[in-house]
């Protein structure tokens, strides 16, 4: 029953909210596919950011450790999350330059190596990202929504019980924004987990087995 329940309320979460989760998805797959496979016409605008990136991992200044994976991937589906607030184009921005960045990061190494070496926390992390995407599509589409009702209040009711009730109206289509939200987050913390106890080990195994 509880199990029912469960996957009642997942495929509900789902229908409401499948044409943000398939836009975040679609937006960010593009982009990286996008990245990797004309990453020679990006390479004046991502190999700085790549190498930078590359820099501070060895100089220590961005740890691979648990917390500081958790801390910076929690920074960044915050931001796509509130990016909603600028009707959906800060979201839109982070989807594009994450998805860009890691399709260009996979062409400078073997795919095959590449993908296996990111799998283990990519699967979930990945995931996680689309899902914020969505969350973030979400909350833009409440506030539009929330504008268009403002204006169409009438002076001659009273204006307060009004927003009141259109509040009221979107409170649930917030809600799901912020359990699509939580879930992102749970995904994040695992990939966090898995990124930094178990993926060094994973691929060290593979560059033996290659």
């Amino acid at each position: 029953m509880a199990k029912e329940r469960f996957e009642g309320v997942l495929g509900g979460l789902y229908s409401r909210n499948e044409i943000f989760l398939v836009s975040s998805a679609m937006i960010f797959i593009c982009s990286v596919f996008i990245g990797y496979a004309f990453s020679g016409v990006l390479e004046p605008i991502l190999t700085n950011i790549f190498g930078e990136f590359k820099s501070n991992v060895s100089k220590g200044i961005l740890n691979l450790d648990t917390v500081s994976l958790l801390t910076h991937n929690l920074t960044i589906i915050l931001m796509m999350y509130f990016g909603g607030i600028l009707f959906g184009l800060g979201t839109a921005y982070f989807l594009i330059y994450y998805g860009l960045f890691l399709g260009y990061a996979g062409s400078q190494y073997e795919l095959g190596y590449f993908i296996m070496s990111v799998i283990p926390h990519g699967v979930f992390e990945i995931i996680g990202f689309i899902i914020v995407g969505a969350s973030g599509f979400r909350l833009a589409n409440i506030l539009i929504n929330i504008m268009k009702g403002s204006l169409k209040l009438q002076p001659d009711f009273n204006m307060a019980n009004q927003f009141k009730f259109l509040l009221e109206v979107n409170y649930d289509d917030f809600k799901d924004s912020l359990i699509m939200m939580g879930i992102a987050i749970v995904l994040i913390c695992i990939a966090a987990i898995i990124e930094a106890n178990f993926t060094p080990g994973w691929i060290e195994y593979m560059q033996n087995v290659v």
